[in-house]
């Protein structure tokens, strides 16, 4: 998504751009035939700190191809000076008029971006440049309803006001300080495109908070209700942040599956380690008021937190398989480089910068008092707890009993290897 928005905002500048799409295409020497047949003035790399691996190996073939060459992202945004040696420029911030700024005028070294003023004066990210057919085949966020709905991702803002250890200062190294909403208006103009275009039934609101402004959501709910009849729609919330009104405002415009971030079963952890802001009880309110709307629930779970111990652990589990939730996952803590989390596991010391260690699939870097072997023994557990029970049944069926479905299925469970 960021890559599109960065796009759409270059050519509408009248810039000659194109994106390569290593979602489908995992691999170097598409990348290198690529950059060959476009010959491209200048390359932008996006990278995060679980792909600095590949990200820094595609910039070495980038430099021998192009003349100029900028590396952007979250890792970027928290960790510029690590970057230096492989790309012309390192952009902190976000990318859209910092890339215009240096295609006029380029420049080298760290570049720190002015965030984005308004949301609605980007143009809408530039999809056609992606697979989207493809995106829409692998689309998951509404599985738990019917896995053969046609949805596509957006964003309805940027930024997130709370203070969670594993997320923060990143956010507002990337998005600034400030938390910015688009315009109602803006956001359903973007839903009436996407619908026209690519005939999606569905759709998830990818913002890290959805919601953090109560007022906009109703206000947004009522002109879904009233100008995109037949949608359904996700989106992630925070457990303290649905109130009754929001609630019944949210079903009546689409919604039918909420992503929720829960944690842990420790009411410590959630304190002292994550400052998650949230209290245990708060999710069981917020259960039963999205259960009294018929609204599913995907719950967010990290095992392995700093100081956390086995029998903390096995509660999550425990909790985790007794809570009204239709899906789970349960991630193995990884304090990322920049955030509070990491800070706190160095102590005062240099943290170190093997970023090669973090893999977008395979986890690392791990920071719990159990080994990496028993935290990954432990989410196979939570997994067959959690899905194997009978409540779950239902989720499984309606992925087995249609070909769109078995095959998402099959490729979830190739995630877990």
């Amino acid at each position: 998504m960021g890559l599109a928005y960065i796009a759409s905002y270059l050519r509408e500048s009248g810039v000659d751009v194109s994106i390569i799409d290593t979602t489908f295409r995992p691999d170097l020497e598409f990348v290198r035939a690529r950059l060959v047949e476009s010959q491209p003035e200048m390359v932008g790399i996006y990278c995060c700190t679980t792909m600095y691996g590949a990200a820094t190996r595609i910039s070495h073939m980038a430099r021998r191809l192009s003349p100029y060459v900028v590396m952007g992202g979250p890792h970027a945004s928290v960790a510029p000076e690590t970057l230096t040696n492989y790309a012309d420029a390192v952009l902190v911030g976000e990318g859209e008029l910092a890339m215009g700024s240096l295609l006029n005028h380029p420049k080298v070294g760290i570049i720190r971006a002015i965030p984005t003023g308004s949301l609605d004066s980007l143009p809408f990210p530039a999809l056609d440049l992606l697979e989207v057919e493809k995106y829409i085949q692998n689309w998951y966020y509404l599985d738990s309803v019917n896995p053969k709905l046609r949805g596509l991702n957006m964003v309805a803002s940027r930024g997130c006001p709370y203070r969670c250890t594993y997320c923060q200062p990143t956010l507002r190294h990337v998005f600034g300080p400030q938390f910015r909403s688009r315009s109602p208006e803006n956001i359903v103009a973007e839903i009436k495109e996407l619908r026209a275009r690519y005939h999606i039934e569905a759709l998830f609101f990818h913002d890290d908070t959805f919601g953090v402004e109560q007022s906009r959501t109703v206000r947004l709910c009522e002109m879904l209700r009233e100008e995109t009849p037949g949608l359904q729609w996700a989106c992630n919330l925070r457990a303290d942040g649905l109130t009754p009104q929001m609630a019944a405002a949210m079903a009546s415009a689409g919604l039918r599956v909420v992503h929720l971030g829960i944690e842990t079963a420790s009411q410590r952890i959630l304190d002292e380690v994550y400052d998650k802001g949230i209290r245990l009880e708060q999710v069981r309110e917020t259960l039963s008021r999205l259960r009294e709307h018929h609204i599913r629930v995907l719950g967010f779970f990290m095992l392995g937190a700093p100081g956390e111990t086995r029998q903390e652990i096995e509660a999550t589990i425990r909790l985790a398989r007794r809570l009204p939730l239709h899906e789970a996952t349960f991630s193995i803590t990884t304090p990322l480089p920049g955030t509070h989390l990491a800070a706190g596991i160095a102590q005062g010391k240099d943290p170190p910068l093997a970023f090669n260690g973090y893999d977008y699939h395979t986890g690392g870097a791990t920071c719990g008092t159990l080994s990496p072997g028993q935290l990954r023994r432990l989410q196979l557990k939570a997994l067959l707890t959690f899905y194997l029970h009978p409540g779950r049944w239902g989720y499984i069926a309606r992925h087995l009993t249609s070909p769109t479905g078995w095959r998402k299925f099959r490729r979830k469970l190739a995630r877990f290897h």
